[in-house]
C-alpha cells in the first residue's frame, strides 16, 4: 500500500473519532439537565476515576500500553464535557 493510500485511511478514521467526539458531547446535556435535575455536582471524581481505568485496561487488550496517553486524553475529554454541563 502506498502512502497516500494509508495516508486517506487514517484521514478517513480522524473523521470516525469527531464524529464520535461530537456524539458524546452531545449527550453532555442531557446529563447536565439530570445533574440538574437531581442537584448532583458536575465534576464526578470517583467516575472519572473508574473511565480512565476501565479505557486504559481497554487500550491495553487492544495491544496498546500507554497508560499516561489514555489518562491524559481522557481527562481532556472529560474536562471538555464538564464545560459543556455548566
Amino acid at each position: 500500500m502506498d502512502l497516500d493510500r494509508i495516508r486517506e485511511k487514517i484521514d478517513s478514521i480522524d473523521e470516525e473519532i469527531l464524529k464520535l467526539l461530537a456524539r458524546r458531547f452531545d449527550l453532555c446535556g442531557e446529563i447536565s439537565d439530570y445533574k440538574n435535575n437531581n442537584n448532583l455536582n458536575v465534576k464526578d471524581p470517583d467516575r472519572e476515576k473508574s473511565i480512565i481505568e476501565k479505557r486504559t485496561k481497554r487500550f491495553s487488550s487492544l495491544g496498546f500500553d500507554d497508560k499516561k496517553f489514555v489518562k491524559e486524553f481522557f481527562e481532556l475529554v472529560m474536562k471538555k464535557s464538564r464545560e459543556l454541563q455548566r
